[in-house]
């Protein structure tokens, strides 16, 4: 007969391996009722660790690792320190990957030594979600809609602050809009401009085709897509929705080359309240999506999850901070 290995223990209690060694070790991630359903299902298969601890050591890393899709600009930096000091608080050590199109996630995972991994990746097609939801790897996605036994998600309520960007610049009598979309691929992006768009169909408000530029979520980019609207001599709308609030800045940079005055001339909204929203002049009125608050959701949840916590889905709510780049239509 086959020895047992803490592997069979984690399929036959189905939960993880670092959830089964956590157990066996007494470690506090681990949550009560887990830890005696993983005892009891150890008793039963007659598994017996590992005498020099080897076994054990070798499953539960105290890794965690984040996967992200880029580390350009000040966002992914503050969201990796964020996370960083729960992993601290919990004893665990960060590590940072960057994954893309070339560097496909579901690899980077499996070549890695980590007990739970934090994601925004945004690109995972359905037969990889089924492979990673077989891994039982303790997973937390921040920009897709996932559950499942160990994965869980935590994320923006992206369509409900395209919504309320719309609302609020509709109820300034704004009715020629501008939306400023991030990536084509990312879930924020697209959540933010559905809700924008549905809320001014359901006003009746038609969105000019050539009234969508990209933004990239960068200033840069965003600013070279006004540039060049502007430029072509295209009819200044009364009120722009950037999808991130750099997003917005490039935007009123170009308006400014073009002596056009924010918000007597055009109303501009972003999303997120960056650091530097509320310091430009005139301050920027954005959607506050409270991502230090994401970050740590996200963090505590991983660990929820290797402590043998089942998999579910948390949305952020976000709150409109209102400045000076918006003002009421003028006739």
């Amino acid at each position: 007969m086959n020895k047992i290995t803490i592997k069979d223990v984690a399929r036959e209690a189905g939960v993880s391996i670092a959830t089964v060694s956590n157990a066996l070790n007494g470690s506090d991630v681990v949550l009560p009722k887990t830890r005696e359903h993983v005892l009891d299902v150890a008793k039963r298969l007659n598994y017996i660790p590992n005498v020099n601890g080897r076994q054990l050591r070798a499953a539960q890393t105290h890794n965690i690792g984040l996967f992200v899709p880029s580390m350009a600009g000040s966002y992914y930096g503050d969201m990796a320190d964020t996370i960083h000091y729960l992993c601290k608080k919990y004893g665990y050590e960060l590590h940072i990957f960057i994954v893309d199109e070339e560097k496909p996630l579901l690899p980077a995972l499996q070549n890695q030594s980590i007990d739970g991994a934090i994601i925004m990746y945004g690109m995972l097609g359905e037969e990889d979600k089924k492979r990673l939801i077989r891994s039982r790897m303790p997973a937390v996605f921040m920009d897709q809609e996932l559950a499942a036994e160990s994965i869980s998600s935590v994320i923006y309520e992206s369509y409900r602050h395209g919504r309320m960007a719309a609302e609020y610049l509709l109820g300034l009598g704004h009715r020629n809009l501008m939306h400023i979309f991030g990536v084509s691929n990312n879930f924020d992006s697209m959540r933010r401009q559905a809700g924008f768009e549905d809320a001014l169909r359901d006003a009746g408000v038609a969105l000019r085709p050539e009234n969508i530029l990209i933004g990239r979520f960068e200033q840069a980019a965003a600013y070279r897509s006004m540039h060049r609207f502007l430029k072509e001599g295209h009819t200044l709308p009364d009120a722009v929705f950037a999808a991130n609030d750099l997003s917005a800045l490039g935007c009123i940079k170009a308006l400014q080359e073009y002596h056009i005055r924010v918000p007597q001339d055009i109303s501009i909204m972003g999303c997120d309240d960056h650091l530097l929203s509320g310091y430009v002049t005139p301050g920027l009125t954005t959607i506050r999506t409270h991502m230090e608050e994401l970050a740590v959701e996200a963090a505590k949840e991983v660990f929820r999850l290797i402590g043998g916590g089942s998999g579910r889905i948390q949305h952020l709510a976000g709150d409109i901070v209102v400045r000076h780049s918006c003002a009421i239509r003028r006739s």
